[in-house]
């Protein structure tokens, strides 16, 4: 399932899945300037394992606050290794194979930074600025950022993508004693990084990283319900929506050696951490190819190509390099990958050791590294919704795509749903049909174009889109002299889109919509209740559902994420009786990322989609179970058997 976003910039660079600046001055770039200074940071620190390293906080406040009142003072001291040369020979394989890669060691930083051009959505000039990076100990392929940095960068994405939602809003106050900062959001909600600990701590984590305070905590539906004018807009949100907030959460990157610098007064993050925990959930991730930094919506690198592919890339990465990608991916995947437990998955770096992709993660080929990458996501997920997007800067060619058991099986099924569908229907099946008394409305992809239908566009101008398809069939349903008594949803072939669109087909269907989420992370809970606008007079009323017709939709496993979302509301709702096989499941919002090698690459992300009864929340990712089978694809298209069929279930 993919979330839109108000911002058209957005939209036209996320890919839709069947399966969501700078520094302080932010100007034209110049030649880059470097600045080199010598801080210090000591004491060695390294967690037994990472197990439980993504945890809820749960202890009293008053407990924690004489907790803290101890480490504030903690001094630092600087480590030199008894043998400074061996420990350069060292390789992240090496470390990795004696336990010792997730050890941070603190020492004594030589630090240099850098202003580079930062390109945000693409390379257009009027979306290019500068960003200040900083490098320790001259590795100049793992960028970090000044808090004061992220700040700027963070309110120059939301600003771009998401200004009609309150974006350009956005802004975090900081507050440094000794190790620790503290980040609040104008919304008045915290974080707490602790450079000594190497933690970053969120009061609340969803509430401090949504747009605005008006936003549900977990937003699944974009759209707001008004227009640019403030009047009524396809959506009226319901009184009775509801949420529940989660539980603190702490991020440790420190148990898996990511090192979080406090040095001489400055603070440092690396840049990738920053797109992981924080970006990656504005649908907003970074990459870095040692000439630039981009900020890219989605994994679509088209608009970023001519700058992000460049002429001559290095031929292998560095070791800090694949140690940093490697401990940052199991940090990120563990922290964010919506189906551990599903899979039975301990650990990230736990599950690389036993699926033996951890040697390839580790090595210095990129092309070997970013194998194992696609691998972990298309084989190894297997999930539909994870997957390898684009190859690196450095990585020659694309990965192959080994396809796990689950994707191939959906694949197949797709194949003989498509020719049967194609034996009745050759050109094109059409969006909206009749036959006899019952409606057949088909599509095979959730799309929201946010077309101004009040303003005369006329919806069978706009067969693409799922709004503009539903209210023309709306208005041939509901016409004077109508003969339809049945209408059937066809999601056979669907797999899956923009939630926005699902809920206006869902509210059509049962005139007051309901869609429930929750993130397992946090435990935080939200049930977006809402009506739509289906004759567009800006009411929103009895006149705007089709609940007084006979109501089914046809499913089968290719009905995925978005295409299981809805027939879980109509099984949920019995209203709408459901036909065909069990549906595909898919419960997951699509999460978007990149390694610090810069491979963008998405996951099953935290939020999950769910449906609510007797004030429970179940998951969806199991499928639906059809209320009547229908045993041979060919069944699903031959239309007059079907609508034969469905007036003897009604005894019409």
């Amino acid at each position: 399932m993919k979330k839109k976003t108000m911002s058209r910039l957005l939209t036209a660079t996320l890919v839709v899945c069947m399966v969501i600046s700078g520094c302080s001055a932010l100007d034209t770039p110049e030649a880059a300037s470097v600045t080199e200074t010598t801080e210090t940071k000591g004491e060695e620190k390294g967690p037994d394992s990472t197990e439980g390293s993504i945890t809820g906080i749960k202890e009293a406040e008053a407990a924690e606050t004489t907790a803290d009142a101890g480490t504030s003072e903690v001094k630092k001291t600087t480590e030199a290794p008894d043998n400074a040369e061996a420990v350069e020979e060292e390789t992240a394989l090496s470390l990795w194979g004696k336990g010792e890669l997730f050890t941070v060691k603190e020492k004594e930083y030589q630090i240099e930074t850098k202003t580079l051009p930062l390109y945000i959505g693409d390379t257009d000039p009027e979306n290019t600025f500068e960003i200040e990076v900083a490098f320790m100990d001259g590795v100049t392929d793992i960028p970090y950022i000044t808090l004061d940095t992220m700040e700027s960068l963070i309110a120059r994405v939301t600003g771009l993508f998401y200004g009609a939602q309150g974006g350009e809003k956005y802004s975090l106050e900081i507050e440094k004693d000794a190790d620790t900062v503290t980040l609040t959001r104008e919304t008045q909600y915290p974080a707490r990084i602790d450079f000594a600990k190497d933690t970053i701590k969120f009061y609340d984590y969803d509430a401090f990283i949504r747009i605005s305070d008006s936003d549900p905590l977990l937003d699944v539906i974009a759209s707001t319900g008004f227009n640019e004018d403030g009047k009524p807009h396809l959506f009226q949100k319901s009184d009775s929506s509801f949420e529940r907030y989660g539980d603190p959460v702490t991020f440790s990157p420190g148990e898996y050696g990511i090192d979080l610098v406090a040095q001489g007064g400055e603070y440092y993050l690396p840049l990738q951490l920053v797109s992981d925990i924080i970006l990656s959930q504005y649908s907003v991730t970074t990459l870095y190819n040692g000439e630039a930094v981009f900020a890219q919506a989605g994994g679509n690198l088209d608009a970023i190509a001519d700058k992000y592919y460049i002429s001559n890339p290095p031929a292998e990465r560095s070791q800090e390099l694949a140690a940093f990608n490697y401990k940052e991916l199991c940090f990120a995947l563990d922290a964010l990958y919506g189906l551990k437990e599903q899979h039975n998955i301990k650990n990230f770096n736990n599950l690389f050791q036993m699926t033996g992709l951890a040697v390839d993660m580790l090595s210095t080929d990129p092309q070997v590294a970013g194998q194992a990458l696609a691998d972990l996501t298309i084989k190894y997920f297997d999930d539909s919704h994870s997957g390898f997007i684009s190859k690196s800067y450095m990585m020659k060619q694309e990965p192959e795509r080994n396809f796990g058991p689950s994707i191939i099986n959906r694949r197949d099924d797709k194949e003989r749903y498509t020719k049967a569908r194609e034996k009745y229907y050759p050109d094109e099946i059409p969006g909206y049909e009749e036959v006899g008394n019952t409606a057949y409305i088909t599509f095979d992809e959730f799309y929201f174009a946010d077309v101004d239908y009040y303003s005369g566009e006329k919806p069978e101008d706009h067969p693409e889109d799922t709004v503009g398809l539903m209210i023309h069939a709306y208005n041939e349903i509901t016409r004077e002299g109508s003969p339809i008594e049945n209408v059937v949803l066809d999601l056979s072939n669907n797999g899956g889109g923009m939630a926005d669109a699902a809920a206006y087909v869902i509210g059509m269907f049962l005139g007051d919509g309901s869609i429930c989420m929750m993130n397992p992370l946090s435990g935080a809970l939200v049930s977006q209740n809402f009506k739509i606008d289906a004759n567009l007079d800006r009411k929103f009323d009895e006149k705007d559902s089709l609940r007084n017709y006979n109501l089914f939709c046809l499913t089968t496993s290719k009905s995925f994420s978005c295409g299981n979302l809805v027939p879980s509301v109509f099984k949920n709702s019995n209203r709408v009786m459901i036909l065909g096989q069990t549906s595909g499941g898919g419960a997951c919002v699509v999460q978007n990322l990149t390694t610090a090698d810069g491979c963008p690459f998405q996951i099953s992300g935290l939020k999950r989609l769910a449906y609510m009864k007797n004030g429970s929340f179940y998951d969806i990712d199991q499928g639906v179970t059809p209320d009547f089978v229908i045993p041979k694809p060919e069944q699903f298209y031959d239309r007059q058997y079907l609508t034969t069929y469905i007036n003897g279930l009604l005894g019409i």
